[in-house]
Formats: C-alpha cells, structure tokens, sequence
C-alpha cells in the first residue's frame, strides 16, 4: 500500500458528511497525516437563492455583486458547515486547511485533489435530505470513478 500523507474530506455539512469527517479524522490521527476539508459552492443553485433573500438592490440603488455574495457565502460556510465538520473531525496532527469552491462538485473534488497531492478521498454517500441528497450521492459515486487516488465513501 502506498503512504497516505494526504487526506481531502468533502463535506456539504449533513450528518454522512460529518460521519466521514469523523472517519477521516480517525484515519488521519492513525496515519499521522494532513486533512483538507473541502466544501463546493454551485453558483447556479447558490447565487440566485441568495439574489433574492438580498434583494437585487438597497435603497440607496447600490446592488450586491456576485463577488460579495460569494463572499458571505463562504464566510457563512466556515462559519457553519465547515467549523462543523472541524468539530466532528477532532484533533488531527496538523490545523486542516478549509476550502471553499465553487463549480461542480465532483469535478472541483477530484481537480482539488489531483493539483495537491491528495492521497485519498473522504465522501459521504449521501448529502443533504431530498435533491440534494441525490445530487451528493451522484457526486460520490462520480469521484470514485474519477479520482486518480484512494476513495473512500462513509454511509
């Protein structure tokens, strides 16, 4: 088996993508090695839900920029979902590198993974209830077969 130095763990913040942050956790004390949390963004799911909670314009007739939406949007997700999945991670030999993305999330997941060096992938099968949930199980299932290393997927 070749050394595992590397492990990337993609987390949506539902309960199997905290369980495979906790296994990943897990892994990484066994194998004294670096984590990477990763968490995708899609645009076109994202940014017109956040448009509209917003609103397109404030009173003075300035508008929101997609930059900025993006940023609240990732800064809410290190604030939520990732500081979540850090928590079910524990203590790991190094801090883990936080990473939000945007795209698809298969191909950010395993584009990630290859441009760093990563050994092996931690998914969960399945993420948030109802279409998402479908989506991040298509998702799984796609970076197993595409992924270029180790893949593991947490039920």
């Amino acid at each position: 088996m070749s050394e595992i130095r590397h492990i990337l763990i993609a987390t949506d913040g539902s309960d199997t993508s905290l369980k495979a942050a906790a296994f990943g956790g897990d892994m990484a004390r066994a194998l004294d090695t670096s984590v990477s949390l990763i968490m995708v963004h899609n645009e076109q799911s994202v940014i017109p839900e956040a448009w509209k909670a917003v609103g397109l314009e404030f009173k003075d007739g300035s508008a929101l920029s997609t930059d900025d939406i993006r940023g609240q949007i990732e800064a809410d997700a290190l604030a939520g979902d990732l500081a979540q999945s850090v928590s079910a991670l524990g203590e790991v030999p190094t801090a883990p590198d936080l990473v939000n993305l945007w795209g698809h999330a298969a191909d950010e997941i395993c584009d990630y993974a290859a441009q760093h060096d990563v050994d092996m992938i931690v998914i969960g099968s399945h993420g948030r209830s109802g279409i998402k949930e479908a989506l991040l199980g298509s998702v799984s299932h796609s970076v197993a077969n595409r992924a270029t290393c180790a893949v593991t997927i947490v039920r």
